[in-house]
């Protein structure tokens, strides 16, 4: 079996080099998509969650028959046009959907909309009127699925220039033949996307900065390399710095991505924990199987009687929907009533101490279903550094106190090459 091999011409720096980014290249790739797929997973499930309900109940509002009837009528005077459009923008207005309308197919990959609740027909921006026709072939693969299979569908994660990044969940709309004659579409923003390529970018900066600073280290030494044994003894100090500098590297992305890890969760009414939530969930709490136990009695040993009936309230306010109205509470206001927005969490299985930053907002799934979505994030390193921080200033303060008394007592300095006493010396001691 044959190896491959550098080049014969090639010097052996120039090899290890070509070898050191090369491996630094290979583990930056590994970590940027094992991150970017994580985030888009969650972003999907998240949306397809949201989204499953949505469309079932616009399916419902629509009457087959009739919606085939007007697809080839194409008649805004029909009065089973704008009193459907009403119920579906009423839907739209209840969910946080950024689009919700229906379609018909046109022929080949173009299809015209038909009812289209996502905004009133004044608004020229996002209301699309009967009959106008678009060109699909960018998601036309999950609505022909939908159409075929006659079962919701979800769509990935796709960018679109007017858009944006979004995610889309559809279902097809059956005459009373049992055959699909439109769809109902159901989009949700994915900005989340945008934020991921910022930190695949920041990412890129700093792991590019640890490869010039490796490089640069590497060059030092094996500079001016003229003898054998020198260059063999160089070359080993390279390859240590370039292994250290590579830990380095791979410790900085690993926290990175870490550092994106959060728990999240749905909770309905009784506090329970829904069967979806992020595998770092776990990995926060340090217990498996989460689904279907309550979140408040996951806290019973980790939060004071008081606070945790306090909490308990919180959670009843977020679900009350007419108080929040009433009130006029902005997401801003909640988040500063939250009584658990930090709290210290002793980990089962090794005793340790760890800090969490805990939010809650409501979700409106549709049907009157109200669930809160909990976001935990395992913020101990960050609160075990601005302790030490702390501690640091404190001891930097003392020891310019410690100076400015030195320099008090002795505010003048010795002149004409005359050093002071061995009484001044013992003084000064």
């Amino acid at each position: 079996m044959k190896y491959w091999k550098f080049p014969g011409n090639l010097s052996l720096k120039t090899q290890f080099t070509l070898f050191f980014i090369f491996f630094v290249i290979a583990i930056y790739s590994v970590v940027v998509v094992i991150t970017f797929r994580q985030l888009t997973g969650i972003t999907e499930t998240i949306s397809s969650e949201l989204g499953i309900p949505i469309v079932e109940e616009a399916a419902a509002l629509i009457d087959g028959d009739a919606f085939e009837a007007l697809s080839r009528s194409l008649d805004r005077e029909d009065p089973y046009y704008e009193k459907t459009r009403l119920e579906l923008l009423a839907l739209k207005e209840q969910t946080n959907c950024i689009y919700l309308y229906t379609m018909a197919p046109a022929g080949g990959n173009f299809f015209r909309y038909i009812i289209d609740g996502s905004a009133p027909p004044d608004d020229k921006k996002r209301f699309s009127p009967l009959g106008l026709e678009e060109d699909i072939s960018s998601y036309v693969k999950p609505v022909a699925r939908a159409m075929e299979t006659r079962a919701i569908q979800v769509s990935s994660i796709d960018f679109n220039v007017q858009w944006g990044w979004t995610v889309s969940t559809y279902a097809p709309i059956l005459n009373s033949r049992g055959e699909a004659v439109g769809f109902v579409g159901c989009d949700f923003g994915a900005d989340i996307y945008t934020q991921l390529w910022s930190q695949i970018f920041l990412e890129l900066i700093v792991s590019g900065g640890f490869v010039i600073l490796g490089f640069a280290g590497y060059l030092y030494l094996v500079n001016g390399v003229d003898k054998q044994n020198r260059r063999l003894r160089e070359l080993k100090e390279a390859a240590e710095t370039a292994s250290l500098a590579l830990k380095n590297e791979r410790d900085t992305i690993t926290a990175m991505k870490d550092a994106l890890n959060v728990g999240l969760f749905f909770m309905d009414k009784d506090f329970v924990i829904q069967d979806h939530y992020s595998k770092a969930l776990e990995e926060i709490l340090s217990i498996r199987d989460l689904g279907g136990r309550k979140f408040t009695g996951l806290l019973t040993s980790h939060v004071k009687e008081e606070r945790l009936k306090n909490l308990m309230e919180y959670f009843v306010l977020l679900f009350n929907r007419s108080r929040l109205a009433s009130h006029n509470l902005s997401a801003k206001m909640l988040e500063n009533l939250n009584p658990l927005q930090e709290m210290s969490y002793i980990d089962p299985e090794t005793g340790g101490e760890k800090i969490l930053h805990c939010t809650f907002v409501p979700v409106d799934r549709g049907n009157g279903k109200l669930f809160i979505l909990g976001n935990l994030q395992d913020i101990t390193g960050e609160k075990k550094l601005q302790k030490q921080l702390a501690e640091e200033a404190v001891k930097s303060r003392e020891e310019i106190n410690r100076l400015k008394a030195i320099i008090k007592k002795f505010p003048s300095a010795p002149q004409n090459g005359i050093t002071p006493d061995a009484g001044n010396s013992s003084s000064l001691a």
